[in-house]
């Protein structure tokens, strides 16, 4: 169970995080409104413990937001006001429960766990699975009635799979249930606790393995053996509950899509019969061996989606011979004749009302979609409208935007207007090939960092090697499988954005870098509204780093992003832009209001005292230039030389001030 603690008071503070640890809770820490209000907006909580008095955006705001958003996390709110009209301000305002300061910490404790099993009321107070048994309210498990002991990982991730076993879940999904935002560990990390935790079990004679891992998507509790009643009533039912499942995603949607093919077939079997007849005749032209090479491609992409694999294999077999390197003759005219007439046959033998693996996938929680996909935009191009229809049917209950295109000309309008993270080529099309559009990719500087995963029914190693060559990511063979399909666009987006982050990211603090922060300031100059530009430099750091370390340096460092990250709305740009030096823009706020905002951060920074390795106390303090966005310059590099100028001034007049 994950809980953020939103307290100003260090104290407090402390206390609760080490008597909730010892609960086995994982802990966020807020020390003010505005940061707790983000730390909601992006990670999973099942709990939020909230002062009433705190800086930036006090408690009762802080419950009004959260509901007004329509988020239903218990909240307990912790303050000394323990009067009737407080009491009702902050029930009204949305929290679930209210505790008095000072207060009995196992009446604390009594109350979280009354609010936890609130959200989880349906579950049994026990969590069993076989002879395996977990009990919450003492943190015990046991083996058939025999204590096992764990650490407090791997009791959490046992619980979390216990409590939600239907759920598979990601490295990256287990890392941002159980562990703080603040010490987040690698994959390997979660792994390794995932080992420990089998051997123990294994060792206490649990030899059958409860969790199981799915390759390629995470882990999940592996499904318990139903007693003999339970298998006889899921025989009874299993074949009305399978139809329902998969039906519920697509049983219109596949008879939908059948209907067009079928409007499409009847010509594209004309263009092959009559590409057949004039090879016959010796007078097979270049441009309609072409297009019967199309067109057959076509076919073999689509044909397996409705259950016709021997339908896809002939369709390919007819491309293959119109393919420019086949020397064609009469024999292998009469040889794709006969593919030919057996592919109609094939055709008339199809039954779309039998769901084909492609649609074979169960429709996605509203925490799967929010986990796969994330909102992301994907781009399909194919010149095959079936494909289009079946992609976007496919893909779009798991909450991703699809953005469909048949017309490769129009390709770079409506990359740029759409802004896709995953693109999805086809390798061959009529007007341009995916290879050529994929290269091209690859070579522009804005665009050669996407995600491009090919769609195609060939499998020859020329081919592969052909879409690797030119800067493919992966490929899925047609007819596409769904669920392997959504697998390997999850994996791709994933590594996609961890590598956007490591690319935009300071390591240090965990703030943008110079890149990032560039681009967001350069957005608030497009937009021509008047704005706030602000450097800011920390004082005597190599004096910092030569007494004190460089490792206590960098703790400065951050301390300070902390700081200045906390000051900021959610519209404002922080950035470090390298060694002691970092930018800030304040769209729609004044220049006096700007330099009011900064001598307040540091006023709290300089009373902060930092402890060296020798147990050495010192301090620290920043100096910071604001300049105003259009009366100071029109550009960034302008406002940077103004700014610059004033921290300059303020290094002449002994540092540690804020002008402007």
């Amino acid at each position: 169970m994950k809980i953020l603690l939103v307290e100003d008071n260090t104290l407090t503070v402390e206390l609760l995080v080490t008597i909730l640890a010892d609960q086995h809770y994982t802990i966020d820490v807020a020390t003010d409104g505005l940061a707790g209000l983000e730390l909601v907006n992006s990670f999973p909580y099942d709990l939020i413990l909230l002062d009433v008095m705190l800086p930036n955006l006090d408690g009762i705001t802080f419950c009004e937001r959260l509901r007004s958003q329509g988020n239903q996390i218990p909240i307990l709110l912790l303050t000394a006001q323990d009067t009737v009209t407080n009491r009702v301000i902050g029930l009204d305002a949305g929290a679930d429960d209210y505790l008095a300061k000072p207060f009995d910490l196992q009446e604390l404790l009594a109350r979280v766990r009354a609010l936890l099993r609130r959200g989880i009321s349906t579950l049994p107070p026990r969590l069993l699975w076989r002879q395996l048994q977990l009990d919450p309210s003492i943190c015990e498990v046991s083996w058939n009635q025999v204590p096992l002991r764990l650490t407090p990982k791997e009791y959490a991730l046992l619980e979390l799979f216990l409590r939600n076993p239907k759920r598979i879940y990601s490295c990256s999904a287990l890392i941002d249930q159980l562990w703080s935002f603040e010490e987040p560990p690698t994959e390997d990390t979660v792994r390794s606790h995932l080992k420990g935790l089998r051997m123990k079990l294994r060792t206490a004679g649990v030899f059958e393995d409860p969790i199981e891992t799915v390759y390629g998507i995470g882990y999940r509790l592996k499904p318990d053996r139903p007693s003999e009643g339970e298998t006889k009533e899921k025989l009874k039912n299993s074949e009305l509950s399978s139809h329902e499942s998969k039906s519920e995603l697509n049983a219109g949607t596949i008879n939908e899509i059948w209907e067009r093919a079928k409007e499409n077939i009847p010509e594209r079997f004309a263009v092959i019969d009559s590409a057949i007849a004039r090879l016959r005749l010796g007078k097979l032209g270049k441009k309609l061996r072409a297009r019967a090479e199309q067109e057959a491609h076509k076919l073999a992409g689509s044909l397996g989606m409705f259950g016709s694999d021997e339908g896809s294999h002939l369709a390919r077999e007819i491309e293959l011979q119109f393919q420019p390197g086949m020397k064609l003759n009469q024999d292998q005219a009469e040889h794709i004749g006969m593919l030919f007439a057996a592919l109609r046959q094939e055709m008339e033998q199809i039954n779309p009302s039998a769901i084909p693996e492609l649609m074979s996938i169960q429709k996605p929680t509203e925490s799967q979609q929010n986990h796969i996909s994330k909102e992301a935009v994907v781009m399909v191009v194919d010149d095959d409208t079936v494909m289009l229809d079946a992609l976007k049917s496919l893909l779009e209950p798991w909450g991703m935007e699809v953005v469909t295109l048949n017309n490769p000309h129009r390709f770079w309008d409506v990359l740029v207007d759409k802004q896709p993270e995953l693109l999805i080529l086809d390798v061959e099309m009529a007007e341009m090939s995916g290879i050529d559009l994929c290269e091209n990719l690859r070579n522009n500087p804005v665009w050669s960092g996407l995600p491009i995963l090919f769609l195609t029914a060939r499998t020859d190693v020329e081919t592969m090697h052909q879409v690797f060559a030119v800067g493919a990511d992966d490929y899925v063979s047609k007819p596409i499988v769904g669920p392997e399909l959504v697998t390997r666009i999850h994996n791709r987006l994933e590594r996609s954005r961890l590598l956007q982050s490591l690319a935009e990211i300071d390591a240090l603090t965990g703030i943008a870098n110079r890149r990032k922060s560039t681009q967001e300031l350069s957005k608030l100059l497009g937009s021509n509204q008047p704005f706030c530009f602000a450097v800011v430099t920390l004082d005597h750091l190599k004096r910092i780093n030569r007494q004190y370390g460089h490792e206590k340096g960098d703790g400065v460092l951050s301390r300070l992003a902390e700081l200045l990250q906390r000051m900021l709305y959610s519209q404002e740009v922080l950035g470090r832009w390298g060694g002691k030096e970092f930018v800030i823009g304040m769209p729609g706020v004044s220049k006096t209001e700007a330099v009011r905002r900064l001598t307040e951060v540091l006023k709290n920074f300089s009373q902060l005292e930092f402890t060296s390795t020798n147990n050495i106390q010192f301090q620290a303090t920043f100096r910071a230039g604001v300049a105003q966005y259009p009366e100071d310059g029109g550009d960034l590099q302008k406002l940077y030389q103004v700014a610059d100028a004033l921290l300059e001034e303020g290094k002449q007049t002994g540092r540690n001030r804020v002008l402007g």
